[in-house]
């Protein structure tokens, strides 16, 4: 087990490569369970995303050109990659900029377009994420566990999954208050469907089917940009399915990566 010092990048496990990018205002903590059952098949590159967990916070580190250079320089010439919501969104720049790097892609919860726009209705109201952006310099703990309850809300284990985001959020360790602003900036005005819609890599999108924040029929939308993505609900799992429903997710994972 090694740590990379620039972005902070666990990296554990043995096998394939599999970077791994954690969603909005969390850390590579979240992963904690599925990173323990995955390492024991892959080399999990585990990252903190700028200002996030045990990395550092630097001005424009979470811009897009800047972040996908950073990553370029620290992670794998070639590996699977795994994101999560903002993860996700991230993981699409990344494969896009690099595609010869990236040999199969994992969205989980994500989406190529977080707000909804006129020829892209299946996504949220940008006013929600700029109610999170300006509630955030009022009460930043306050706004935090309110995204919580937002992420845990409509899974069938909603509690379950509250408990594990809230633990692996650390509280005691918050994300920097520039990050989260960052964050959502990327968010609310980064759309990647033209991006997503030439990738060449095999990719896996899974979703819970009462995911508050992503709607189902996403998929359907998705599915017209690339017409070869491998989608799967998860029946009762909410944002954050590879909490909700663990052993299904992982066995999703496991089964594209192998094929």
């Amino acid at each position: 087990m090694r740590w990379n010092q620039s972005v902070h990048i666990k990296v554990t496990g043995q096998g394939p490569d599999l970077v791994m990018l954690h969603g909005w205002s969390m850390n590579s903590a979240v992963w904690h369970d599925m990173a323990d059952a995955l390492s024991h098949n892959y080399t999990l590159h585990l990252v903190d995303l700028p200002g996030h967990g045990q990395s550092h916070w630097q001005e424009n580190a979470l811009e897009l050109d800047v972040l996908i250079d950073n990553l370029a320089k620290q992670l794998p010439e070639t590996a699977y990659w795994l994101g999560w919501s903002l993860g996700g969104l991230i993981s699409i720049a990344f494969a896009q900029r690099f595609p010869q790097r990236v040999n199969k892609l994992v969205l989980i919860a994500a989406t190529p377009c977080f707000v909804r726009q006129d020829d892209w209705s299946d996504a949220m109201d940008v006013a929600i994420f700029k109610q999170f952006a300006d509630s955030l310099n009022d009460n930043q703990a306050a706004t935090l566990q309110r995204f919580l309850l937002l992420q845990a809300r409509g899974s069938e284990h909603s509690r379950e999954t509250l408990r594990q985001l809230g633990e692996q959020l650390a509280i005691e360790n918050p994300p920097k208050a520039q990050a989260l602003q960052a964050g959502l900036t990327l968010l609310i005005e980064t759309d990647m469907r033209t991006q997503f819609s030439e990738l060449d890599c095999p990719i896996k999108m899974i979703l819970g089917d009462r995911d508050t924040l992503i709607p189902k029929d996403m998929l359907s939308a998705a599915k017209q940009l690339q017409a070869e993505v491998d989608i799967s609900l998860l029946s009762g799992a909410g944002h954050a399915p590879f909490i909700a429903q663990a052993v299904e997710c992982q066995t999703l994972i496991e089964n594209f990566l192998n094929e």
